[in-house]
């Protein structure tokens, strides 16, 4: 009986790892500002415009979306834009969506 269950864990927890190893936080917490870049060279790269946003009532902003991401030309990567440095963290091909929430001030890529 205690096989089962310990076979039952360890099953479950290769499946919340492998799925959370799609998702990726690629600024540290506390980002003030990012950008999204595709490709290298010329005519690229080229900044991706956020193609959906949320506001509060007050229209502060809230959080700002990238959707279809696998559609860019590669390397795509996040640009961290902190007050005193920038640094440019490259996505895995398999980003497909990356989220930045301006409350927590955190970017979440999946």
């Amino acid at each position: 009986m205690s096989s089962r269950i310990v076979k039952g864990v360890a099953v479950l927890a290769s499946c919340l790892s492998a799925s959370a190893a799609f998702a990726i936080e690629p600024c540290h917490r506390g980002v003030p500002a990012i950008s999204i870049e595709q490709g290298q060279g010329m005519p690229a790269p080229g900044y991706i415009s956020p193609d959906a946003g949320t506001f509060h009532p007050d229209g502060k902003l809230q959080e700002q979306r990238w959707h279809n991401l696998h559609a860019a030309i590669r390397p795509l990567r996040v640009i961290c834009r902190y007050a005193n440095k920038v640094v440019p963290v490259v996505l895995q091909d398999t980003i497909d969506t990356c989220v930045w929430d301006a409350d927590e001030r955190r970017v979440h890529c999946f």
